[in-house]
């Protein structure tokens, strides 16, 4: 019988086992809204700190979308080959470190990646406990 550490059991409160493709999707519809606003700056006239929130929340729910579709897909991967999914984000690490030292103007691209992985994984993580403390 394997015990979890307790830095373990911390992390597992952060990572929910329900696999959904719906939080990617909200967040996809949220990057089609800010994008068509964006796109209508370029007919209208629009004032310029709307377009800005616009090009800011295209991109970023755009990253988020992407990053939460990477792990949605990871998961369902690992699920559906039965192996543990640990196996697969450590593989996407090594791929990304030699990407890394191969190319080294795609070195900004997987730290802004992994950046917003880790902010998508806070998030998570944080509306996992919201939702655990009701």
């Amino acid at each position: 019988m394997k015990f979890s550490s307790g830095l373990q059991q911390f992390m597992q409160r952060f990572h929910t086992r329900t696999l959904s493709f719906v939080v990617f999707k909200r967040l996809a519809i949220v990057a089609l809204c800010f994008g068509l606003v964006w796109f209508a700056n370029v007919w209208v006239k629009l004032p310029d700190e709307l377009s800005f929130l616009a090009i800011l929340g295209t991109l970023g729910f755009s990253l988020m979308a992407l990053a939460e579709l990477v792990v949605q897909c990871v998961e369902h991967i690992a699920v559906r080959l039965s192996h543990e999914s640990n196996y697969y984000w450590i593989s996407l690490i090594v791929i990304a470190a030699l990407i890394a030292n191969l190319r080294d103007n795609l070195t900004r691209y997987i730290i802004l990646f992994s950046f917003v992985m880790l902010v998508r994984w806070f998030i998570a993580g944080l509306a996992q406990a919201l939702n655990g403390s009701r």
